[in-house]
């Protein structure tokens, strides 16, 4: 498996450390990553931008795409110390996990009738990215022309590129973790935010 760095999306210097969501095609990368993984090393480059992600990531062991239980997803969380969010359990449906070299955890919600792996960007897709100050990070972000807030519960930010209104990037104040946030359905995925479904598993 292999991740580009972090490039494309991030529109401040040192800002949106995770997952690479180039602006004009951003649903259809996002999935491109949770099936490639990511390799920090990987020529797939177009921009570089200044990292802050936390040392510790590194040490993370890649794993998947694989199909994961609550109970699974809890146990991966726990085994690498850091959080792994996503927008709460749903029926019949099937979580798939993915955990990068870089210590990127991504949850993605599949029908039953969807392949492990597959390369659609027709689902949910939760993903947990190691920053520092994440919550200052966005913050700033969301002073940028061209960014946009949604109201988040407990203290959280939460901003969207007028570009990508389907991807949402939250962080909490006190956690190194920034989530992102992609349905299909921008109004969706401002809903999952703006209801509080953004969370740990747990």
């Amino acid at each position: 498996m292999s991740e580009p760095r972090d490039t494309g999306w991030a529109r401040l210097s040192s800002v949106r450390i995770g997952a690479v969501v180039a602006i004009a095609i951003a649903a259809a990368f996002v999935i491109w990553l949770v099936v490639r993984g990511n390799n920090d090393d990987s020529s797939a480059n177009t921009t570089t931008t200044t990292e802050t992600t936390s040392t510790t990531a590194a040490e993370a062991k890649p794993v998947g795409p694989t199909a994961a239980t609550p109970a699974a997803l809890r146990s991966f969380s726990a085994s690498s110390g850091k959080p792994i969010y996503w927008v709460g359990p749903r029926p019949d449906t099937t979580y798939e996990f993915t955990r990068t070299a870089g210590g990127r955890a991504y949850v993605r919600y599949l029908p039953p009738s969807a392949k492990i792996g597959n390369r659609s960007a027709s689902y949910t897709i939760v993903g947990t990215y190691p920053t520092q100050d994440a919550h200052k990070v966005l913050t700033q972000l969301s002073t940028q022309p061209n960014e946009k807030s949604v109201p988040a519960p407990n203290g959280a930010v939460a901003v969207y590129s007028t570009s990508a209104p389907t991807n949402i990037y939250v962080a909490f104040p006190g956690e190194d973790v920034q989530i992102e946030v992609f349905d299909p359905s921008a109004a969706k995925a401002r809903r999952y935010v703006t209801t509080g479904r953004v969370a740990p598993v747990g």
